[in-house]
């Protein structure tokens, strides 16, 4: 990992709070875990943890990547590094808006998606308590690119935006959006026990028909599956034999999924499956399994869970005319704007991984 500052900073050992280093500049070097503590290029530094914070015209530089905020670097006990960017929500949603949507969308569909971001984001912050941060800074949360990635026309969206979230019966909820459903969302069950108006999912929606991921097709040999079972918790269940969907949800995603094999018989979820062969290759849940000789032909619509609203189909909303605010009501039942206004919301703790 390389770390980079242009312009003055403050570095604190995360333990005592006293100083490490003080600068005008940090040029580029590799940040790495040791036994004994910290290294940053040559220096060893005998720290668990330290925190860096640059003045507000500098610019912090992680892999390359340019970052709002303040950036807290931990060693973990395997000697792997995990860091934290804290960042203010709206610094935070514009670098999400650019990485999770199109800058040339329709305005109202940026606009729409900016809302169920930050609803998404503010719902974390006040739920997550397992971990030391609030979201992931990928998929598995809401994809970041920090500044690096920000857009004129995302940035817009979120300005135009500023302070509103959506609750439902005056109770935030996790608003849950995907790229592309398929032709129609999923029941929030599908991400856990969210069995809420505005998640309830089976929402008709051809509207993404035009987006690239409405229609992909997957070959998977027994031999991959097999070795990818091997290589995790699950363990070989020996030469594959039949795999095939046993159980769907109301929207026909994949619910229950048996794979038979020469020692025993395994059932999987669509979303251990997608874990399982990789997220890019399975783009989702919704899909059919044919034998193909010695190999399996997967069938599918969409790319993500299908919860919530669906980015394709909010752009194709926005371009019949339709209003951010119409956008959400048709993808989020029953849920109202509101404003962060009477909220005290602390700075988003980002995870940036653990290289």
């Amino acid at each position: 990992m390389t770390l980079q500052i242009h312009g003055r900073f403050r570095m604190t050992d995360l333990a005592s709070g006293s100083e490490i280093n003080t600068g005008r500049r940090l040029e580029s070097v590799a940040v790495r875990a040791l036994p004994t503590g910290l290294a940053l290029g040559e220096a060893v530094l005998p720290s668990t943890g330290v925190r860096v914070e640059p003045s507000s015209d500098a610019a912090i530089r992680l892999n390359g990547r340019r970052l709002r905020g303040t950036l807290e670097i931990v060693r973990q006990q395997n000697l792997t590094l995990l860091v934290v960017n804290y960042v203010a929500l709206e610094d935070y949603l514009r670098g999400v808006l650019s990485k999770e949507a199109p800058d040339y969308w329709p305005e109202e569909a940026l606009k729409a998606i900016a809302i169920a971001a930050r609803t998404y984001a503010v719902y974390q912050r006040l739920t997550q308590t397992q971990v030391d941060y609030d979201v992931t800074g990928d998929v598995m949360s809401q994809d970041y690119g920090g500044k690096t990635a920000e857009k004129a026309a995302t940035t817009r969206a979120v300005k135009a935006t500023a302070g509103l979230i959506l609750a439902h019966q005056d109770k935030l909820f996790p608003t849950f959006y995907h790229s592309t459903c398929g032709g129609m969302t999923e029941h929030g069950r599908a991400m856990g026990n969210f069995d809420l108006e505005p998640l309830q999912g089976g929402i008709a929606c051809s509207l993404c028909s035009a987006s690239p991921f409405f229609r992909w097709q997957r070959r998977i040999t027994k031999a991959d599956l097999g070795w990818a079972l091997r290589k995790s918790p699950h363990g070989s269940i020996g030469t594959i034999r039949d795999v095939r969907v046993t159980k769907r949800t109301t929207s026909g995603r994949a619910q229950e999924i048996t794979i038979v094999g020469a020692l025993r018989t395994l059932q999987l979820t669509g979303y251990d499956l997608r874990s399982l062969l990789g997220f890019e290759r399975i783009r989702s849940p919704l899909f059919s399994i044919q034998p193909v000789g010695d190999d399996f032909m997967l069938d599918g619509r969409g790319w993500g869970h299908g919860v919530g609203l669906c980015q394709w189909g909010a752009a194709e909303l926005a371009r019949r005319g339709l209003l951010a605010p119409e956008i959400l009501a048709y993808y989020y039942r029953g849920a109202a704007l509101v404003s962060l206004k009477d909220l005290s919301i602390q700075p988003i703790q980002i995870i940036g991984g653990s290289p």
